[in-house]
């Protein structure tokens, strides 16, 4: 009895697999190929899906230089994955804002954007961008500076990620028109006395078109580059005219066939630029540092760039590791090389750059890292987070005598209650 009980079982058993769906065909088997004729592996593209490669756009602020640059990185990563990114130049300017803004509304921007890292959060306020994911906001092992993240940081997200960062530099020449080594003043008062003693000639010499380099001006003058005070505006008003005159005598002397052995520029006791101009300049005879004074120590005037994504973009999941591609330590360091900016990793100081036999990285790099590895760079926006426009065209204006000193203050004074 006990077999015959076996095999009813086993019967049953039977009947049960043999009403499964179709969907369970263990008799099933994949194609063969022809004896001989072993078919290929699927090409491994383990870093993007299948189903994510783009195409996707980046928009950039770049010059010429660097956007040929950036484009050749863009090569790399398009061989490495399949994905296919384009690169293309862009325009955030406040004649251009607008329509960019629309454009972004609208969904026809870029998928990506690369600009000036005080407009992100403006572009996010204004619902262009979407928050860097909780994943791609650190990179592990590589740490970004932190003083760089605050600033991309609105309503509890991240909204960028920092890609490279260019301070600004004082320069001088280790011996003055006397022969004499020349100091560079260490107060407001010693900067007073010395333009007093140079009337008719600049101390000071840097790009008027440029907010940063006024800033980096305010800041050596002992002034709040965030929020400049009369005294400090006032000496630079003074200073620019004799720089501009200068300039105008040299231009003069030129004109009527004289040599001229004066430039505004060559005039100028100390001259401020980006730390990336001097990737292609001999700084033999001359002594350099950051162009800081001693009043506002916590916040060194440092023009910084970052990536964020747009908010209509169809492939935020490519578009994020596009961008933890190019911030990755090994992208950082040929960035740096190549476009003279220092990185954002705390971990490529230890090492340095192609700059650092010529003393320009430890004296000027290395405390950029220091500083902003704990603090903020100095916000050049009159405290608005959409004011940085406003900031590098009233500086502007300011130094060209169409506004006066009283207007470019009123631009950040308190509103009365």
């Amino acid at each position: 009895m006990k077999r015959k009980k076996y095999w009813f079982l086993f019967a049953i058993l039977l009947l049960s697999l043999s009403s499964l769906s179709p969907s369970f065909d263990f008799t099933h088997h994949t194609r063969r190929e022809p004896p001989g004729d072993e078919p290929n592996p699927p090409l491994q593209r383990p870093e993007v899906p299948e189903t994510d490669r783009g195409p996707i756009k980046v928009g950039v602020q770049l010059n010429p230089d660097e956007l040929r640059q950036l484009k050749a990185l863009n090569e790399r990563f398009m061989e490495e994955t399949g994905a296919e990114i384009e690169i293309t130049p862009l325009e955030i300017s406040e004649t251009h804002k607008e329509s960019f803004l629309l454009e972004m509304s609208l969904g026809e921007g870029p998928d990506i954007v690369l600009t000036d890292s005080h407009f992100i959060k403006a572009l996010a306020m204004n619902g262009c961008l979407l928050p860097v994911d909780s994943s791609q906001g650190t990179m592990p092992g590589e740490d970004i500076l932190n003083g760089l993240l605050p600033p991309l940081q609105w309503n509890g997200y991240q909204w960028g990620m920092p890609f490279d960062i260019d301070p600004y530099i004082m320069t001088w020449k280790t011996k003055g028109k006397d022969g004499e080594p020349f100091k560079v003043p260490e107060s407001r008062q010693a900067w007073q006395e010395y333009l007093k003693l140079n009337k008719v000639s600049p101390i000071l010499s840097f790009d008027w078109n440029d907010p940063y380099a006024f800033g980096a001006a305010v800041h050596l003058l002992e002034g709040d580059p965030s929020k400049p005070d009369h005294e400090v505006l006032d000496m630079l008003i003074r200073n620019h005219g004799a720089r501009a005159e200068s300039v105008q005598d040299a231009t003069d002397a030129e004109d009527n066939g004289q040599a001229s052995t004066t430039s505004g520029k060559a005039e100028a006791a100390v001259v401020i630029e980006p730390y990336s101009s001097f990737s292609d300049q001999d700084t033999d005879g001359v002594s350099l540092a950051l162009a800081m004074g001693k009043a506002q120590l916590d916040t060194p005037v440092v023009r910084t760039r970052s990536f964020a994504v747009a908010a209509h973009t169809e492939s935020s999941s490519l578009a994020m590791k596009w961008i933890t591609y190019m911030t990755g330590k090994e992208m950082q360091r040929e960035w740096s090389r190549a476009a003279g900016t220092l990185p954002v990793i705390s971990e490529l100081y230890v090492t340095g750059t192609n700059l650092s036999e010529r003393g320009i990285w430890q004296k000027a790099a290395v405390p950029a890292q220091v500083l902003l590895s704990r603090n903020e760079p100095a916000a050049l926006d009159f405290g608005d987070s959409e004011g940085f426009q406003t900031y590098s065209e009233a500086a502007n204006r300011l130094l060209h005598g169409e506004i006066t000193i009283e207007e470019y203050r009123e631009l950040y004074k308190p509103a009365q209650p």
